[in-house]
């Protein structure tokens, strides 16, 4: 739909557009560039059914022009934004506790990112060395986060249902580390401004207050997992290890959020397909790398992180051929970004000891890709047309928690069973 500066639009429904308009834009984005008029802008769906749950996504194309000083046009300008909002819907948003994510993501654009930046500068000028891989945000207040669209630029995301490939995780794992690293060496040498920071970080989902309004919600999802993996295998063992695991599942996932760590840091919290986007060249060979939605961002082991991407977004046998050297990828730059900020002989020995700590971490925190898999695994192997559609608008006058009882399917089964048989063998459950 095209908007202009007369105003005016189709029919849709109102829940389906970002509400924006030119006065609101213009305002935004005169902030940086005051010699701009918009004059006009082009709006479409960010996401499909399936692809989100917390935030409504729109696309923005934007033209205008820059003028000079006496007024007049002096160059047409066009910038593409992606415009993230909270859902119209009240049930939906109350549902998933939309506004209090919401939240995260603005605390980090308005407040942790730019002191990550700022103290990665004051150790280094090279951009190749430092943690960059997130877009532009030219807004970022209680409902609305606007973004570069990094679609302009040549990024993509992997196809949902087909995971993260060999190359992708490596190249995400490079990032990641990156990003942990800041974490790490900030903590370590501005011990109170990052406590400052972490303080305005709220848990999303595994937080004690959040058990009784999650609770039906994870008795759908483990009755659904256990019928899944119990079609899939015989073996008493690894059945009682899942069924152990389960019958305490949010009690448990609490504990492992909680649990403190030497290696604490602000974790990512959503690494998945939709929020990792790559840039390739000519040869298909990934050139960038970029981190999106920030909004379950959350202060704990880094191996939070590592669990919840290797686990549910790769192919079992992949996963089992590769686990170790990912680590290893993951370890070296790790290695190579304390090391570039100073604190590399704060945390460990010598590289190898932290490699043991890496090692040790995430055997401790490899259950966590089980118990997030009973949600995202449907989530992310599911059709879009039997994803729930946020977009749809609800008429309950109450909020109530959600229900994610999406039908089972032969992927998610798979998936699933081979996540609980690696992790059984490797005696991390």
């Amino acid at each position: 739909m095209k908007m202009g500066v007369n105003g005016g639009e189709n029919d849709e429904l109102a829940s389906s557009t970002s509400k924006m308009d030119l006065e609101m834009l213009q305002k935004i984005f005169m902030k940086g560039e005051p010699n701009l008029i918009i004059d006009s802008y082009e709006e479409e769906k960010g996401s499909g059914r399936g692809d989100n749950y917390t935030a409504a996504l729109f696309r923005l194309s934007l033209e205008g022009y820059t003028r000079s000083q006496d007024g007049t046009k002096k160059a047409r300008w066009k910038r593409a934004v992606i415009c993230k909002k909270l859902p119209d819907c009240k049930v939906n948003r109350e549902a998933f506790k939309s506004e209090a994510l919401f939240r995260n993501e603005v605390v980090f654009y308005n407040q942790i990112l730019p002191q990550f930046a700022a103290f990665q500068q004051s150790k280094s000028t090279d951009r190749s060395r430092i943690f960059l891989a997130v877009p532009q945000c030219y807004l970022a207040q209680d409902d609305l986060v606007m973004l570069e669209d990094l679609r302009v630029r040549g990024f993509s995301t992997p196809e949902r249902q087909a995971g993260i490939g060999q190359e992708q995780m490596r190249a995400t794992l490079g990032e990641l580390s990156k990003f942990h690293a800041v974490s790490l060496a900030y903590r370590l040498q501005h011990p109170n401004e990052f406590a400052k920071l972490t303080a305005k970080i709220s848990e999303g989902f595994f937080a004690p207050k959040n058990a009784e309004w999650y609770k039906k919600y994870y008795a759908i999802l483990t009755r659904n997992a256990i019928r899944m993996v119990t079609e899939s295998i015989a073996e008493k063992r690894y059945l009682e290890k899942f069924e152990g695991f389960l019958a305490n599942i949010f009690e448990n996932m609490v504990e492992l959020v909680g649990r403190e760590s030497k290696l604490a840091v602000v974790c990512h919290g959503d690494c998945w397909t939709n929020n990792i986007l790559f840039k390739y060249d000519e040869d298909g060979q990934i050139t960038e790398t970029c981190l999106v939605d920030f909004q379950l961002i959350r202060y704990g082991s880094l191996a939070l992180d590592l669990a919840y991407l290797i686990y549910n977004f790769t192919d079992s046998t992949l996963r089992r051929d590769n686990l170790q050297s990912w680590l290893r990828t993951y370890h070296h730059q790790l290695v190579k970004s304390l090391e570039l900020l100073g604190s590399l002989q704060a945390i460990c020995t010598d590289e190898e000891d932290l490699w043991r700590q890496l090692q040790d971490e995430f055997k401790i925190y490899a259950r966590f890709g089980l118990g997030t898999s009973l949600d995202m695994l449907p989530i992310s192997t599911c059709s879009s047309e039997e994803a729930p559609d946020l977009y749809a608008s609800a008429s309950e006058a109450k909020s109530t928690p959600p229900e994610m009882d999406i039908p089972p399917n032969e992927a998610c089964q798979r998936k699933m069973t081979d996540i609980l048989l690696d992790l059984v063998d490797g005696g991390m459950l």
